[in-house]
């Protein structure tokens, strides 16, 4: 049976973790927790794990070494879950584990899927019937929660693919802003960046309606609003709420516009590169404001972009929270493989143009200088 015909799948989510372990019935499973800097052995998961031991469900614990989202990772996790004869997956953590349990999915039901290419070719094909559910607690935010997207590198082959499967989609999300306050605060700010710009992605979709447009500067506001009184909110669970709370609607909102691209190219940068977050997103949040400010003086787009309060426009608040959070001026730093990062800009070019996203960005004159503009401005920086 081809599962793919299956236009959607049912997702739960969960508002709280006693939420998530009153209704949840995991009897009889053999269970994986996968986790990356977060320690299973906390306290705060004494309930679930005894729970989980009552129900006579077997559990084991893959903790992931690094956050590079290759074939090598997925595979080194597939394989632990074929010797244990995993049906369930736990992954608590940071955003890009959740991009990762879509990834496990798909290649751990598709045993005699080992490349991108072989992935590529048997899309239509694709079955899901040795995982039972897969389950995320996000402790960051960065808006994978939700989506059917999710990005991997092929490093014995030097590709990266951007893979989308409705069916691979995460069963169950648990928000919890207590378990979030597990991490330093730093993880949090890490992608907080991201949230904003899947927002300034989806205000540019020329072919997004204005109700979602609407929805989206009004979360904006919000966001903007939270990260201004910072002093005010602190690290509180108000904050990580919060946090979790707006990566989740936007996770939403992209499931159904699908990539912009600066959500795109961050992804792949930051995978292959191993980039901090902050610093991609915040750079191509700077450099679509500056070619709007060329092409239409922002007032084009000043019903979107000024939300944030009297004191300061949207580009001055960007570098503001870009000072405050530790985002980079440029790329240089981290000494691109130049060869490579040619491989990421013709990936990027070659998925915008397959799925029609240029046409999105029209306002903008999206081509291929365009892009090759947007990658000479991560390496070369506002100040460069």
């Amino acid at each position: 049976m081809n599962t793919n015909l299956i236009s959607f799948k049912q997702q739960t989510i969960f508002n709280s973790y006693e939420e998530f372990l009153r209704e949840v019935d995991l009897s009889d499973r053999v269970l994986m927790f996968m986790t990356y800097d977060f320690d299973v052995e906390n306290l705060i998961l004494n309930d679930l794990i005894l729970k989980l031991k009552s129900s006579n469900t077997r559990i084991h614990n893959f903790k992931v070494l690094n956050c590079n989202q290759t074939m090598k990772n997925v595979f080194d996790i597939v394989n632990f879950m074929q010797k244990h004869g995993v049906d369930t997956i736990i992954a608590i953590g940071e955003d890009f584990l959740g991009e990762l349990l879509k990834a496990v999915n798909v290649f751990y039901n598709n045993r005699n899927i080992n490349t991108l290419v072989e992935l590529e070719a048997n899309k239509k094909y694709l079955t899901y019937d040795k995982l039972k559910e897969t389950i995320f607690i996000p402790t960051t935010g960065g808006c994978s929660e939700v989506h059917k997207y999710f990005r991997l590198i092929d490093e014995e082959f030097s590709q990266v693919t951007i893979f989308e499967d409705s069916m691979a989609k995460i069963d169950k999300i648990v928000l919890d802003c207590k378990i979030s306050k597990l991490l330093p605060i730093e993880y949090v700010m890490y992608y907080i960046f991201s949230t904003i710009a899947n927002l300034v992605d989806i205000v540019l979709n020329d072919n997004v309606g204005e109700d979602v447009k609407e929805e989206c500067k009004n979360i904006l506001r919000e966001l903007t609003n939270l990260l201004e009184n910072g002093e005010k909110f602190g690290d509180s669970l108000f904050f990580r709420e919060k946090i979790l709370k707006y990566s989740i609607e936007v996770s939403k909102i992209i499931d159904n516009t699908g990539y912009g691209i600066l959500y795109l190219y961050g992804s792949l940068i930051e995978s292959v590169f191993s980039i901090p977050r902050n610093t991609i997103d915040s750079l191509g949040i700077e450099f679509l404001l500056s070619e709007i400010n060329k092409k239409y003086s922002l007032f084009y787009l000043s019903k979107y972009f000024n939300v944030c309060s009297k004191k300061m426009g949207y580009e001055e608040f960007i570098k503001s929270v870009k000072k405050r959070y530790g985002a980079k001026d440029n790329l240089k730093f981290y000494k691109l493989n130049n060869q490579i990062l040619d491989k990421v800009k013709r990936v990027a070019l070659n998925f915008l143009f397959k799925h029609k996203m240029v046409e999105k960005y029209r306002s903008l004159n999206f081509n291929e200088e365009f892009n090759n503009r947007l990658f000479e401005y991560y390496l070369d920086g506002v100040n460069g």
